[in-house]
């Protein structure tokens, strides 16, 4: 096992944009950090260049108290799970799993044994016999996570390992993932535009942004406490509803208001979706229904603010919304604590 530091890490290609800028981070021993944003934010970039497949254009990588920018990417003591599984068509799962530990030069009955007990550990030893093509995506992809087990890593990297299986796959699989890195103890970091993953998987989670990171922390941090109002809309199952103060300045509480925030202040009110209750129109901000979505455990209204244009989306539980229906006029008021402000340029205001 080892750390991993990123010291004023910035990455380019000959001569043009940064797609990395000037990151720094440090990742424990043992730590299972996620790196998440959307398409181009960086984030497989620096996963790249933490295995040695991109060069570092400035900045320092230690993995450990090494300086790693100049090793070669077989001797960082890294393991690498890609998006496809990159089996050997003809080889067996067996031969599979223990082809790197034969480049070594590993004597046959230890690569036996190591392709055994990972095996055991992935659920997987009935098919070592077997070739990928017998294979489901999921254990396809449990076959290319062993492959990197039996190498023993210092540090695993996953490039959106899960994105080419189905819903129900992911999530067992996801599972699978969480209890394999309670059992080996290894830093991880793993690569997704997935927050629930994200979420559901991260020691700390880094949310990324244009070759920026946005913010790190615990899952729930994020949650609860974002940095900016780019996280708070990628971060949560269903995107955070996100008002101009001046629209609801007199008819919803603003968060610090007795602190002299004013909504003149070109100031944006972000409240989650499952935050929000439904009042008498009178009793809160009056808002008329466009839609109710029934997703059987929860259902989704949809409203648009009776003076703008804008919308929002409010999602409540059982039977909360018996009775409601399009066109009804009601009134929305967010749970006390539970709303957020962000100035002009994004950034959480302080409202405590």
């Amino acid at each position: 096992m080892a750390s991993i530091s990123l010291r004023g890490i910035r990455k380019s290609y000959g001569g043009g944009p940064e797609v990395v800028k000037g990151l720094d981070l440090e990742i424990a021993n043992g730590e299972f950090m996620v790196f998440v944003g959307p398409s181009g934010c960086g984030k497989s970039t620096l996963l790249r260049m933490i295995a040695g497949l991109e060069d570092i254009s400035a900045g320092q990588l230690l993995i450990g108290d090494t300086l790693a920018n100049d090793i070669a990417p077989a001797d960082r003591g890294i393991a690498m799970v890609f998006q496809s599984y990159a089996l050997y068509p003809h080889m067996t799962v067996r031969d599979n799993m223990g082809f790197a530990l034969k480049l070594a030069k590993v004597p046959e009955a230890e690569v036996r044994a190591a392709v055994g007990k990972v095996a055991e550990i992935l659920q997987i030893s009935h098919h070592l016999d077997h070739k990928p093509k017998a294979l489901s995506g999921g254990e396809r992809q449990r076959v290319a996570i062993g492959r990197a087990i039996v190498r023993q890593p210092k540090v695993f990297l996953f490039d959106e390992p899960l994105s080419n299986l189905d819903a129900s796959l992911r999530v067992q699989t996801r599972v699978e993932l969480a209890k394999l890195h309670k059992e080996l103890g290894t830093t991880m970091i793993y690569v997704t535009h997935d927050q629930v993953e994200a979420m559901t998987l991260g020691d700390r989670v880094a949310v990324f942004n244009g070759g920026y990171m946005e913010q790190v922390g615990a899952p729930l941090e994020l949650y609860q406490r974002p940095a900016s109002r780019f996280v708070a809309g990628f971060i949560g199952a269903m995107r955070m509803n996100f008002l101009p103060c001046v629209d609801v300045a007199g008819r919803l509480p603003l968060p610090g208001t007795d602190g002299g925030i004013s909504a003149a202040d070109g100031l944006t009110l972000g409240i989650r979706p499952e935050h929000l209750n439904i009042v008498a129109p009178d009793q809160g901000c009056p808002a008329r229904i466009s839609l109710i979505e029934q997703l059987g455990d929860a259902q989704i209204v949809h409203a648009t603010l009776r003076d703008s244009a804008n919308s929002i989306a409010i999602k409540l539980h059982g039977d909360q919304a018996r009775g409601l229906q399009a066109e009804q006029l009601i009134g929305f008021v967010p749970e006390r604590g539970r709303a957020f402000l962000f100035d002009q340029a994004g950034r959480s205001v302080a409202t405590h």
